[in-house]
């Protein structure tokens, strides 16, 4: 009975060999190298019992001397790919028909280690280089057993049935438990990445429980000062009913905004997650003119603060179309106070028109503008911009900003471009597919557009 500890042993000790080879590709190299040893090892005693001739005992001690050359050679240099198409060139198209044609033909058991040779092709190699071969050894072996047909006297015989015997089983033995060490390996890989990925996929489970977790305690906590807001500016509305019209003005806006606010913060508690397919959109035929003149109205003020005058593009249309009025002030807001950002003393104008099937809205400022190699990873996650990370607050604003307003956007079946040069400022357009108009009091409820809420503006 075996040892446990021996077979233990030998198998830390193969595992140890195998430890510092790279890859899947690259192991298979180091054991077919040596499965190629012990082929030629056999080959050489095989023959040697056999009578099969000096050459055939040559040509299988110098298979043995390629194969550990090639291991050599790869561990060596780290080259596993060269050596790889090294063998199968020297070893399956060289060597093995020499070997067919020495051997006894297809009478033997080369038929079997050209089997062998193009399942190692096929395994081994990747990409259009392994068709290439493998087509090759397919159109080689198919013509060394044409030609031995054709032309017998090509073909050295075995020296008689007991060898012609003895010779098949060998290399059907050969070849069986070459290819099954192969899938051995293959499976194992693919049972270890299987499991990898069963454990990364647990960690990022329990990474969303935790952001979902964070979230609904961030929304839990805003809503009590927000709700202590909403109680002192009810009571100064209340106090003011005499109060000039500015003052009034300005706790609407608050009011207005803090009510907003509070919609937001209990989203994510209602399920709507950032950048899913599954953002809940309450759709309403609206007037995008309307929607716009709010946004302008609130957020004049802050656009101000840099000297900026902000203005709306004369000539501007009132398209109806089918969206989340909430969402697409989301996205108004986003683009201001981009512009706001990036301009002092300048000029924000906003334009809305109808363009065929659709409503465009512009946002133009007169502000720094953007080089290309920023515009091109405008929309990308914010860690993925750049290896050295953001420079500033500012970098984030511009990123999640327009991340979260290309999503709300994609949700209505809209589009957002930037268009934008240095120092030529920045123009943010929007486009919302148009509306028909529904019927006194409907309501299209909840999801995304419906196909036939979508018309030509009629």
């Amino acid at each position: 009975m075996a040892n446990p500890t021996t077979s233990l042993s030998v198998r830390n000790r193969w595992q140890a060999f195998l430890g510092d080879v790279p890859d899947f590709h690259a192991r298979l190299s180091v054991i077919a190298a040596l499965t190629g040893v012990v082929v030629a090892v056999i080959g050489i005693v095989a023959n040697a019992l056999n009578d099969g001739g000096p050459i055939q005992i040559l040509l299988c001690a110098g298979m043995a001397a390629m194969s550990l050359a090639m291991i050599w050679f790869a561990r060596r240099t780290g080259r596993y790919e060269q050596a790889r198409v090294t063998t199968v060139v020297i070893v399956f198209l060289v060597i093995f028909p020499y070997m067919f044609f020495t051997g006894g033909g297809y009478l033997s058991g080369m038929p079997a280690l050209m089997v062998f040779g193009m399942g190692f092709t096929g395994l081994s190699l990747m990409g259009w280089g392994m068709w290439v071969l493998l087509g090759t050894e397919f159109f080689v072996y198919s013509a060394c057993c044409l030609a031995a047909y054709a032309y017998p006297g090509l073909v050295t015989p075995m020296a008689g049935p007991t060898e012609l015997v003895i010779d098949v089983i060998i290399c059907i033995a050969i070849a069986g438990m070459a290819l099954s060490a192969m899938l051995h390996l293959l499976l194992n890989v693919h049972e270890r990445n299987a499991s990898l990925l069963a454990a990364k996929n647990a960690e990022l489970e329990e990474i969303d429980r935790e952001k979902s977790e964070f979230l609904a305690i961030v929304a839990h906590e805003l809503n009590t000062p927000l709700a202590v807001m909403r109680v002192h500016l009810d009571e100064a509305g209340r106090g003011s009913a005499h109060a000039p019209a500015p003052m009034l003005h300005t706790i609407g806006v608050m009011t207005a905004e803090n009510e907003r606010l509070t919609r937001l913060a209990g989203q994510p508690r209602h399920g709507s997650r950032f950048g899913s397919d599954q953002m809940v959109l309450d759709l309403q035929v609206e007037d995008l003119s309307v929607i716009i003149a709010d946004v302008m109205r609130t957020y004049q003020p802050l656009v101000a603060r840099n000297g900026n005058v902000l203005q709306l593009a004369r000539g501007g249309a009132h398209p109806l179309v089918l969206v989340d009025s909430e969402r697409v002030a989301q996205v108004l807001v986003n683009l201001l106070s981009n512009a706001t950002r990036h301009t002092t003393d300048g000029t924000i104008t906003v334009g809305v028109r109808e363009r065929g099937r659709f409503a465009e809205v512009t946002v133009t400022d007169t502000g720094v503008g953007m080089p290309d190699e920023v515009k091109e990873h405008l929309f990308e996650r914010i860690g993925r911009r750049s290896p050295t990370g953001l420079k500033s607050s500012r970098d984030a604003g511009l990123g999640l900003g327009l991340i979260i307003s290309r999503h709300i956007m994609t949700a209505h079946s809209g589009t957002i471009d930037i268009e934008s040069a240095p120092g030529a400022g920045v123009t943010a357009r929007l486009m919302f597919l148009l509306a028909k108009r529904p019927a006194a009091g409907q309501r299209t409820g909840v999801g995304t557009v419906p196909p036939d809420r979508i018309g030509d503006g009629s």
